[in-house]
């Protein structure tokens, strides 16, 4: 029976250090959702910000408004080449995304991700622009920095 236990908590830990050194993300500020989560559309504009320039050890910041204070945000992690080109609007799916959380009332959300390239998309309401934020995440950054993403009213 001894064995048994040790072959099944050997699994679980095979599976669970695979799953990390693979790079699933995960947040630890905000509700995970499934990846399956369909970006909701809104406003009638994309905003990108293009923070590759500036790489990161790790993904985290905050999402507010549209207007005053925070709303619940879908926060959506999309791997990324750097041979890419910025999203366009017809590029309305990538694919699944690496991981996805919702954001509480306080709109923090912070993502362990292995190093590379990544796409950020916000996403909360018909009414509101969805913004991507395209990220560089290397081990040897010396910035952690906050990223702060103010949501738009469509026009």
């Amino acid at each position: 029976m001894n064995v048994v236990k040790h072959t099944a908590f050997s699994v679980f830990v095979f599976f669970a250090l695979t799953n990390l050194l693979l790079g699933q993300g995960h947040s630890r500020h905000c509700t995970k959702e499934p990846v399956t989560s369909v970006t909701r559309w809104g406003g009638n504009e994309w905003i990108v910000i293009d923070l590759r320039d500036k790489p990161v050890r790790t993904v985290g910041g905050i999402v507010l408004g549209p207007g005053v204070g925070n709303l619940k945000t879908l926060v959506q992690v999309f791997r990324r080449k750097p041979s890419d080109p910025l999203p366009r609007r017809w590029d309305q799916e990538m694919g699944l995304p690496a991981a996805a959380c919702m954001t509480g009332d306080d709109g923090a959300f912070t993502f362990s991700l292995p190093p590379g390239e990544y796409e950020l998309r916000m996403s909360q309401n018909p009414g509101v622009d969805v913004t991507s934020v395209i990220v560089t995440v290397e081990r040897g950054a010396h910035r952690s920095e906050e990223i702060k993403v103010e949501m738009q009213v469509g026009t």
